[in-house]
């Protein structure tokens, strides 16, 4: 759960998860609709004073701390508590990804961002977002902090908040040098987790630190409703009734096959719509490499493949914003048709699914995980459609909606 402080406050041990925040209660700090009431408690005071004759009044309203109205205190992902002495308006994401996040709770995010790592995004994602916010174009891009990118050229643009990704959070000395600069940083994930008992908590938090704690909230709520639905109706599902899954990333890149493990990643889209991963048999970390003949012995009856604009070059599978439907069809089976896949009954059956990568990394990761469900258990999903999922986020969310080939299936 998100915790929000009216005042600087150390993280409580044991049941923080579960108590009401003070704000809760009627003491809230950050200006957002109508939860300002200790300064509005004290400007009808100041003027009900007036009305009864005290002039003196008038000096006390230009004595009350308006500023301290707006203070907003979370406590990051990290455990540690940052503080704004108002909700950003320049921020920085360290993980160009985190920027589909911004744009579901920001009806204009492109003027929110004062600098961003871009590099995850990839070309078709980026185009459909830049044609839509066409100030995103001219937002300076940092590059990775853990290649070389320049602290000082991230200082010189002065945020009033950097946001990030935990992926750099081993970068103690960037997060000293930002903070003795006086910008504030947040460690937050954008990107849900089905490990987490709050999977947006990351974007819950950044809804906080800029002032839209209640649209956060709102999609939030969206997605973990689908999630539930899915949760449920695989309830009590027996593991023989969990057919086996080859997910490769970044599919028809050099030999058979870049697979999740058991580590966190987008394996637990497998586990959780009902397949078994057979990359977590063999892989202990985040992903690794299987051999065809391994996979040929484990008999996979689902074969899904991630992709993107990024591998065009490589002779991959290309899927995602602006794919054209035909052409990542073409392109998902002949990544499926290499030594190794083409041995499996997935593909004698063409059960052969492809999926933008970036959508499973991205803060909208609810609509493949909806597609995982339908593709792996179809007689249990038949009513599961993650296009109209996708449609709702576009309508009803997102400021750049995402349009194209975002999945495909053989057989079609």
């Amino acid at each position: 759960m998100v915790k929000r402080t009216a005042r600087p406050a150390q993280a409580e041990a044991g049941g923080a998860a579960t108590r009401r925040p003070a704000f809760a209660r009627g003491a809230s700090r950050q200006v957002q609709g109508k939860r300002c009431w200790p300064w509005r408690a004290r400007w009808l005071t100041a003027v009900a004073s007036v009305r009864a004759g005290s002039w003196a009044a008038i000096c006390v309203l230009g004595l009350l701390p308006w500023s301290a109205a707006a203070e907003v205190i979370i406590e990051d992902d990290a455990g540690r508590q940052v503080t704004l002495p108002h909700p950003a308006q320049r921020i920085v994401l360290t993980d160009g990804m985190g920027f589909i996040a911004l744009a579901l709770i920001d009806a204009d995010p492109a003027a929110r961002l004062a600098g961003w790592n871009a590099e995850r995004l990839d070309a078709g994602a980026r185009m459909q977002m830049e044609a839509a916010l066409p100030a995103l174009a001219a937002v300076p891009d940092i590059g990775d902090p853990a290649a070389g990118g320049s602290v000082e050229a991230l200082i010189a643009l002065s945020p009033d908040l950097v946001v990030l990704d935990p992926f750099y959070n081993r970068s103690s000395t960037t997060i000293r040098v930002l903070e003795a600069a006086g910008i504030p940083v947040a460690i937050l994930a954008l990107t849900p987790t089905l490990r987490a008992e709050e999977p947006h908590a990351g974007l819950l938090r950044l809804g906080q630190l800029i002032g839209r704690e209640e649209e956060a909230r709102t999609y939030a709520a969206f997605a973990d409703a689908r999630i539930a639905r899915i949760r449920a109706r695989l309830a009590g599902l027996p593991a023989t009734d969990r057919p086996p899954v080859l997910l490769e990333a970044h599919a028809g890149r050099g030999t058979c096959c870049l697979s999740p493990g058991k580590g966190e990643g987008i394996g637990d889209f497998v586990d959780f719509a009902g397949g078994e991963n057979i990359g977590a048999e063999v892989i202990p970390g985040m992903a690794g490499p299987l051999a065809a003949e391994y996979v040929i012995a484990r008999a996979p009856r689902v074969y899904i493949a991630t992709g993107g604009s990024y591998m065009a070059a490589a002779g991959g599978l290309v899927v995602g914003p602006g794919a054209e439907a035909e052409a990542a069809r073409q392109g998902l089976r002949a990544a499926a048709s290499r030594p190794g896949i083409a041995d499996t009954p997935a593909f004698a059956t063409q059960n052969l699914h492809g999926i933008w990568h970036g959508l499973t990394i991205s803060a909208i990761n609810v609509v493949a995980i909806e597609a995982l469900a339908r593709w792996i258990h179809p007689d249990l999903f038949p009513d599961l459609d993650p296009a109209v999922t996708l449609a709702e986020i576009n309508a009803r969310f997102l400021a750049a909606p995402l349009t194209g080939a975002l999945w495909i299936d053989a057989a079609e």
